[in-house]
């Protein structure tokens, strides 16, 4: 049940009575919860993997952090008189109580879990000059990006604080939500306002890198997935308001624009790949992974100014092997010898797993 104390103002809605939902949005409520906690994986995994943070933009991952606590803030305070309502009970209770505040478990998770990028991204950032202008504040510097990325950190937790702050001194004194309606108003439209703004630096990043790297498709496209179904939920089955859809579906148009971005950069580099390295290049790969035979004469890469590759596993011995069993090309032979080409995305040799996340 949803009731509005007259003291609030400006239209903001306190929840002052638990809900008792049914068990098929009670198992809704853990899924998306379980959901919530996993969507960072994928994204934190392929960074790990590649030991590289490019094409992440860290100033998409700051913005996402802070807008991600201050919604947990919001839905805090909204939800606040439930929460001491569920705590003036047994520990039973309490966990019944938890299906009303399903949206602030699941948004935590979900804080945390995207969080926990940062961090992983950090240790494998390229440390090249990242200079910083704001001319409006006087600053005009140029950071190493590893430090940039630390002082970004600590930006993002003393915005952070600095928003929680009034909201834990007012509950310690006074303990109801009414009192934080305005604050609460105010700390919603911030969270739409980052909404809006926080993929850009992304898109920027995904423009000039040309390929997706080390960005995650899964995250980001089973967060915008996700993100389209609730709008639609929004519009045709709740009805609600245009500002409470609207920054988010700019969110994930975004994020499909720049996945598709990155999907056609990524392919469009694997076909110029081929063509500039002749047919050789593609049995060359089928070979390194097993499924061609030794024998095959195409499964040797071939670039058609330089010749054939030798077979993998032949060792050069300087020459001094001319004449003498396999491999007997010797010296010129050798001059023959390619490395496998890199991936389009420059850090791997072949497509694997990591490639698809």
């Amino acid at each position: 049940m949803v009731d509005l104390d007259p003291e609030v103002s400006s239209g903001y809605t306190c929840l002052n009575e638990l809900e008792n939902p049914g068990a098929g949005a009670t198992a809704l409520g853990v899924f998306s919860i379980l959901f919530s906690t996993c969507v960072g994986i994928p994204q934190a995994y392929k960074i790990w993997r590649l030991k590289s943070s490019r094409g992440v933009s860290f100033l998409t991952l700051g913005l996402g952090n802070i807008g991600s606590f201050l919604y947990v803030l919001n839905l805090v305070i909204l939800h606040y008189n439930q929460i001491t309502l569920s705590l003036s009970r047994d520990f039973t209770f309490w966990v019944s109580a938890q299906r009303s505040l399903t949206f602030v478990w699941v948004e935590l998770f979900n804080a945390l879990s995207m969080l926990c990028i940062y961090p992983i991204a950090s240790l494998y950032v390229v440390d090249e000059p990242c200079p910083v202008k704001i001319p409006s504040l006087g600053i005009n510097t140029v950071y190493s990006m590893r430090d940039a990325v630390y002082y970004g950190f600590l930006v993002q937790v003393g915005v952070v604080f600095v928003a929680w702050l009034p909201a834990v001194f007012v509950f310690s004194v006074d303990g109801r939500c009414e009192p934080l309606a305005l604050y609460g108003n105010f700390v919603g439209f911030l969270v739409g306002l980052i909404i809006v703004v926080k993929f850009l630096p992304q898109l920027r990043e995904s423009w000039y890198a040309r390929g997706s790297y080390s960005l995650s498709y899964l995250t980001y496209g089973v967060d915008a997935a996700a993100g389209i179904v609730a709008w639609a939920q929004k519009v045709f089955v709740t009805n609600e308001r245009v500002s409470s859809w609207l920054p988010p579906l700019f969110l994930h148009a975004l994020e499909i624009f720049v996945l598709c971005l990155n999907f056609y950069h990524d392919r469009a580099g694997h076909q110029d790949m081929s063509r500039r390295h002749g047919p050789g290049h593609d049995a060359h790969r089928r070979r390194a992974s097993g499924d061609e035979r030794d024998d095959d004469p195409e499964a040797r890469y071939h670039h058609p100014g330089r010749g054939t590759a030798a077979p993998l596993g032949y060792v050069d011995d300087g020459g001094y092997g001319a004449g003498r069993g396999t491999g007997g090309g010797g010296r010129d032979w050798d001059t023959q010898r390619l490395l496998r080409p890199l991936s389009p995305s420059g850090m791997r040799r072949q497509r694997s797993f990591t490639d698809f996340l």
